[in-house]
């Protein structure tokens, strides 16, 4: 073996172990992304009640946060003013009638610290709603350095937040909402569901449900509901399996809330299912 072709295989030897110590590098690092959200994404605290009712005749209350982790936890508080557009999305603008102490607090390891809320102003006809922002102030927490073993570097904390309901009574409660259209087609079913009353509706499902002729059950698709404000609107949709839709003849929906069913229904015909 002449010396060049020595010093060739001898160069290509150290780059494939270079390549090889390169690798083992970069699997373990995608090693440790993949585990690290698992770990961060744990919340170490909690924020009660889920949500808080108050009136003219209960103006003020609490909710309690509790450390649950193994080291100090800093939060920033704020309340926003909670309505929603016409697709039903959430807006937040600034809460003017609302007043709260403390807007940032320190809880101590398996300490619970209360926010204290208030309201101002008489009752109004209509329920006025918000939410409460607890948010994790972060703190630079340090993760295993895998190019230094037995060191430490510094890593990503993510930020946890809580978004909590607060409602405010209206002088009278009127509770009711209306399925307010019922439509196919592309292959989806969709449905408007409208608040009525004066006060908020949280449903917590709406049911597609296919029919035919005689009434034999052809498919069920059941979402997901949310809360829906006084006076606003919520779209749902779900998908129509292919197959049935030749032989529909009715679509039925049924959105449950808190404290009753609303039902509706859609007769189907050929040309539906044809668009």
């Amino acid at each position: 073996m002449n010396k060049k072709k020595a010093t060739r295989m001898a160069t290509d030897k150290a780059e494939t172990a270079i390549a090889a110590r390169t690798l083992s590098w970069v699997l373990l690092c995608l090693l440790w992304l993949i585990l690290q959200p698992s770990q961060a994404h744990a919340s170490s605290y909690s924020v009660t009640p889920t949500s808080l009712d108050l009136s003219s005749s209960a103006k003020s209350g609490a909710f309690s946060v509790l450390n649950s982790g193994d080291g100090q936890l800093k939060c920033q508080i704020d309340v926003k003013e909670w309505s929603q557009d016409n697709e039903g999305k959430d807006v937040y603008t600034e809460a003017k009638d609302i007043v709260f102490f403390p807007k940032i607090m320190t809880v101590e390891v398996n300490e619970q610290r209360a926010i204290r809320i208030g309201v101002k102003g008489p009752p109004s006809q209509k329920e006025r709603t918000y939410r409460i922002f607890v948010e994790e102030i972060p703190s630079q927490k340090k993760a295993p350095d895998l190019k230094a073993p037995g060191k430490i570097a510094a890593g990503l904390t993510i930020a946890f937040r809580y978004a909590v309901p607060i409602f405010v009574m209206p002088m009278k409660r009127q509770e009711s909402s209306i399925i307010e259209k019922i439509e196919l087609s592309k292959g989806m079913a969709r449905t408007i569901i409208r608040n009525t009353g004066n006060v908020h509706i949280k449903l917590s499902t709406v049911a597609f449900r296919g029919k035919t002729v005689d009434g034999k059950e052809l498919f069920v698709n059941e979402v997901g509901g949310w809360y829906v404000l006084n006076g606003m609107s919520r779209k749902y949709e779900a998908t129509v399996p292919k197959e049935h839709c030749g032989d529909l003849a009715v679509i039925e929906v049924i959105a449950r809330s808190e404290s009753s069913t609303i039902t509706g229904s859609l007769h189907v015909d050929a040309a539906m299912c044809a668009q």
